[in-house]
């Protein structure tokens, strides 16, 4: 039997590395309690929360019609710092290319404490809409266990795609999958 202060650090490093995006396989929480994901094809639940930056009210119903890449993170994800540069460069490009009509990155902060994502955000600006959502509604409506957690949702609101954690291939693959969606609008 493990003593109180192994189970602590035991359950301290599964955090942590649940938290960096290593280590756990997917539907699995930390605790070892199975997650029902959200599917596939399945109507994306809302995404909303405290707007941190972009229009009044922005959340994810307002922008149906649009492929929207939802994402997930929160101020002391490490693969946070990572993904969001990246996913702000392809928002960038896609606008550049005439499809800011058409697609959006709507991200939501799943830190408890707003001043930590509005911190964050000051010192790792992006220029898509970010939504916190300190009393995790949109976490628990997405079932997200892991982070990054990025979902893209096409134009009828459904789940395309979903990534946990992040990985050298994920913003080439999450362009070229929204990419093939886009030209579906046309």
């Amino acid at each position: 039997m493990l003593s109180a202060s192994r189970r602590v650090l035991r359950v301290t490093m599964i955090l942590l590395l649940a938290g960096l995006g290593w280590g756990l396989p997917q539907g699995v929480m930390a605790q070892g309690t199975p997650v029902e994901s959200i599917g596939i094809g399945t109507v994306a639940p809302e995404a909303a929360g405290v707007v941190l930056q972009g229009p009044e009210g922005v959340k994810l119903s307002t922008l149906r019609g649009r492929v929207v890449v939802v994402d997930f993170w929160a101020s002391w994800c490490a693969p946070c710092l990572e993904s969001m540069p990246k996913l702000n460069a392809m928002r960038t490009r896609l606008h550049g290319e005439g499809y800011d009509d058409r697609f959006e990155v709507l991200a939501v902060s799943v830190d408890k404490e707003v001043k930590l994502a509005r911190r964050f955000l000051e010192v790792r600006p992006v220029q898509y809409p970010v939504v916190a959502d300190p009393v995790g509604i949109s976490t628990q409506n997405f079932k997200v266990w892991r982070l990054p957690a990025t979902y893209l949702i096409d134009a009828d609101g459904r789940v395309a795609m979903i990534w946990y954690g992040y990985g050298a291939d994920f913003a080439s693959d999450i362009e070229a999958r929204s990419r093939a969606l886009l030209a579906k609008l046309h």
